[in-house]
């Protein structure tokens, strides 16, 4: 079915059409005097209805919520820009106040030559950095498998004593202005997060917060309904990602990619049935 919408052409005809998508809300919060600053590219802004909102006054992150129905469940992402060295205590302080355990970083700090992302972990085993004025972050461990690093954190209130432990994901097999060559890598990384994942949303981000994190999202969401055993298209589901955050699933490779990934999928998924299926021999 899905091999034949991909040899039809039909995905790019899909996002033909989601290009045409209507927002449903403004931007208006981002585009602000005191917040323009704060955004990494100023054509790429949370809706306000969605955005994530800092503290107990309301304060402005570039990050929107996206909420994904799964069967009876909800997958709550937080999906949200590379921080810049002004918004890193914001990040963490985003982190802290939704209960997060896991980032997934689908961009490299440095692309072409071309700043992403600003770092904002310590670099160092065991050294911590005040991130804002009452948060203490530090690097605890750090692993790299294939295609991805993992980082283990633990991140503090220094006021409260309170810790908590942070898994840090930074997938590093994704090529600039591409994708991925093939799908195990980012499979295993998707596995991985599911694992790690304690409370909170996923927050993922890559440069914009809207390309690679979006095909992530998409990915994980499709997987958690094939799990499930139930049913999916992958059009609704980025128009759902579209109305919560502009541009989900930036580019047509991406959106290709999406239904290149679940075929492979699906087809090693029908192969183990046909697998336990096989008569065994007698002994």
């Amino acid at each position: 079915m899905l091999r034949g919408l991909l040899d039809q052409g039909i995905p790019s005809k899909e996002l033909e059409n989601l290009q045409e998508l209507k927002p449903l809300d403004q931007c208006l919060i981002g585009q602000t005097k005191e917040n323009r600053r704060k955004n990494r590219y100023k054509n790429i802004l949370p809706y306000d209805a969605t955005r994530v909102p800092l503290g107990d006054e309301g304060g402005y992150i570039n990050a929107s919520f996206v909420r994904m129905p799964v069967g009876k469940e909800e997958f709550v992402y937080i999906a949200c820009q590379g921080p810049l060295p002004t918004t890193v205590g914001d990040f963490w302080q985003m982190i802290w106040e939704q209960k997060s355990t896991v980032i997934a970083m689908m961009t490299q700090e440095v692309e072409g030559e071309k700043v992403k992302c600003q770092r904002y972990w310590p670099n160092t085993l065991g050294k911590t950095t005040m991130v804002s004025n009452r948060l203490r972050l530090a690097l605890v461990k750090m692993q790299p498998l294939k295609g991805f690093v993992v980082r283990a954190m633990t991140l503090e209130d220094i006021q409260t004593r309170e810790v908590r432990h942070i898994s840090h994901l930074n997938f590093t097999a994704w090529p600039d202005h591409d994708t991925p060559s093939q799908p195990d890598d980012l499979l295993t990384f998707i596995s991985y997060m599911r694992h790690v994942h304690r409370s909170g949303p996923i927050i993922t981000h890559c440069s914009a917060g809207i390309g690679r994190s979006g095909t992530l999202i998409c990915i994980d969401v499709v997987l958690g309904l094939i799990s499930q055993d139930l049913e999916f298209d992958i059009s609704d589901l980025v128009r759902c990602m579209r109305l919560q955050r502009h541009g989900m699933v930036q580019t047509e490779d991406q959106y290709i990619f999406c239904y290149q990934v679940i075929l492979y999928v699906l087809t090693r998924l029908q192969a183990e049935e046909e697998q336990k299926e096989q008569p065994q021999p007698l002994k």
